[in-house]
């Protein structure tokens, strides 16, 4: 086909200045006329005699490539089922040099042929099956081609789920986009542009196709609020200490309070080891600890030692006179850490007010300890507990790898939310497809122009490549559009997560509980006391005979565990808060 009847003055692609470490632009010498044609290949066989009407290829950022042709098929019998599936590659062409320079512009599958009965066209609509490729990688070639980061607390699990959206949650992370080359392989460009691959010069630009269309406030987020929620199981034991004596032995050794008393026939009923182990469980304690001190009552024949002597048979081995022990007990407590984590904007806060996205994210460790903590016996605290500042021994259920892992996915989501928001403004423009001639996605360009007297350029990263070429009318055109990043701003701070909040609650540790005694039986008994904690019994040389009417005490050994206050025990939440400051690429434009 043949545009204005002559060739164009080419440049040679991919020019780069001598020496230099970043390659100059290569300038683009706007057309005058030339000579075009396609090619099409249908599974490698030449098809290009069968093309009419339009071709048009549509190549977007994050996109699959899509193509459509028009063939005009010969008389007899057609099955378009057949052409379903077969490969296709479309080649721009013109006439350069005395000789045919062409390009690849589409590489694909037909995916949908529709044939008219009446006019014998097949119109074939294509695709790169971008999302076909992608579903039928495995997950590792997926992390390794993708990158960004992904965590299963932010995204549904990987298992049984469609490919494509695992690639799209990975690239959710970063400010990149991902799409098939035009070639076909799978490649990842980013959004920020960079050096000029092309300058496309004034008088370039075809007339009247210059539009500027800005991204609209509402859809410009320029804050993003995360809130995270990440609970953890607390093991906690607490320790208790108790210290019973009985009168006779307060401030004197077991010994001489046993000669003083007993010695005097001023004995009494006195507790037993199991006493004090069955108030202890009784209490809701679960263990005595092994560094319990037991002040027996003298074996057998201790009387002897004292002054004066006198007989003395026991036997009960676990009788008690003083008792010093540790009572512990074991729960489990959740811990709620609730992170408040800000991206924003400052510029274009400042600029139009805040337009805000929020997320969320909720990650809870279970574990099979839990469980095993509170049911089993123990004797010492677990050997990778540490006693925090209540005097309990914890050891925190953490995941720290999944923690880290959510929040610097929803962080990282975050900063390209509002990145992409900010590119959102497009500068489009058309030229003659000779003058595209090796623009790709992944390329940054420089247009110039001048409006009215007024000089407009914009330097910015290809959105979009649309190429039209119509063989009825002989025009073969591409469409262009950039992505204009606009926002501004001079700090950009590191996404360093928050220090973990201190989770342990207020008070203080538990104090020395010193048990009471109460002897009845004797006229100089105190009145019977229910609910006094330590031990209840009798002398055994009473005042009963002389005063029958003595009550008579009942001989137990009680204690109650201190109340464990609901921030010790009950779901426990601290909080923690902190904002990163984003800047925003401003894009070279000027309108």
């Amino acid at each position: 086909m043949e545009l204005n009847g002559s060739e164009l003055n080419a440049v040679e692609l991919n020019g780069a200045s001598a020496g230099g470490s970043v390659p100059d632009p290569i300038t683009i010498v706007p057309v005058v006329s030339v000579i075009w044609s396609a090619r099409l290949l249908l599974n490698g066989a030449d098809a290009t005699d069968l093309l009419s009407g339009i071709v048009r290829i549509e190549r977007e950022e994050g996109a699959r490539c899509l193509a459509d042709f028009n063939l005009l098929l010969d008389a007899g019998p057609v099955n378009p089922a057949e052409y379903t599936g077969q490969s296709v590659e479309l080649y721009y062409r013109d006439w350069v040099g005395g000789a045919w320079r062409e390009e690849l512009c589409f590489k694909g599958w037909i995916i949908r042929p529709q044939f008219t009965l009446q006019t014998s066209v097949l119109a074939c609509e294509c695709s790169d099956r971008q999302q076909e490729i992608v579903e039928a990688m495995e997950v590792a070639a997926i992390d390794t081609l993708v990158g960004g980061q992904w965590s299963a607390d932010v995204f549904e699990p990987v298992d049984g789920r469609s490919r494509w959206d695992y690639a799209m949650e990975r690239m959710s992370t970063q400010a990149a986009s991902l799409q098939c080359s035009v070639e076909g392989g799978l490649q990842v460009t980013a959004w920020a542009a960079g050096a000029a691959a092309y300058l496309i010069p004034v008088g370039a630009v075809l007339d009247g196709s210059l539009e500027w269309v800005p991204v609209e406030l509402n859809d410009r987020i320029n804050v993003v609020e995360v809130a995270a929620d990440y609970r953890f199981i607390r093991l906690r034991e607490r320790h208790q200490d108790f210290l019973w004596e009985h009168p006779a032995v307060e401030g004197l050794t077991i010994i001489d309070g046993f000669c003083l008393t007993w010695g005097r026939e001023d004995n009494t009923e006195v507790p037993d080891i199991p006493m004090v182990e069955d108030a202890s469980s009784g209490a809701g304690y679960q263990a005595i600890l092994g560094t319990a001190t037991w002040g027996k009552v003298p074996a057998t024949g201790s009387g002897m030692l004292c002054d004066p002597p006198f007989g003395w048979t026991n036997p009960y081995p676990d009788l008690l006179l003083s008792a010093s022990w540790t009572s512990a007990m074991r729960w489990s407590q959740r811990v709620t850490e609730q992170y408040t984590l800000r991206v924003e904007a400052p510029a274009s806060v400042a600029q139009a007010g805040e337009v805000i996205s929020r997320e969320r994210i909720a990650v809870e460790t279970e574990s099979d300890r839990e469980a095993e903590f509170e049911g089993a016996e123990f004797t010492e605290p677990e050997a990778d507990a540490t006693e925090d500042a209540l005097g309990d021994w914890v050891v925190d259920l953490r995941e720290e790898e999944r923690r880290v892992g959510a929040l610097s996915c929803g962080l990282e989501m975050a900063t390209a939310s509002i990145l992409g928001a900010h590119r959102g403004n497009r500068f489009a423009f058309q030229l003659p497809t000779s003058d595209t001639l090796g623009i790709r996605l992944e390329h940054t360009l420089h247009v110039q122009d001048e409006i009215l007297s007024r000089p407009v350029q914009c330097r910015a990263k290809v959105f979009s490549i649309i190429h039209e070429w119509d063989f009825d009318s002989g025009s073969a055109l591409t469409s262009i559009q950039l992505a204009v990043s606009q926002g501004g701003g001079e700090v950009t701070d590191p996404l360093v997560l928050p220090v973990i909040p201190p989770s342990t609650p207020p008070g203080t540790p538990p104090e020395l509980i010193i048990l009471e005694t109460q002897l009845g039986s004797r006229n100089s008994s105190p009145l019977y006391d229910d609910e006094l904690d330590g031990f209840a019994g009798n002398y055994t040389v009473n005042d009963l005979d002389i005063n029958p009417d003595l009550e008579e005490f009942p001989r137990r050994f009680d204690l109650t565990a201190p109340e464990i206050p609901e921030n010790h025990r009950d779901e426990y939440t601290v909080t923690q808060a902190r904002t990163y400051q984003l800047a925003i690429p401003n894009d070279l434009l000027e309108l």
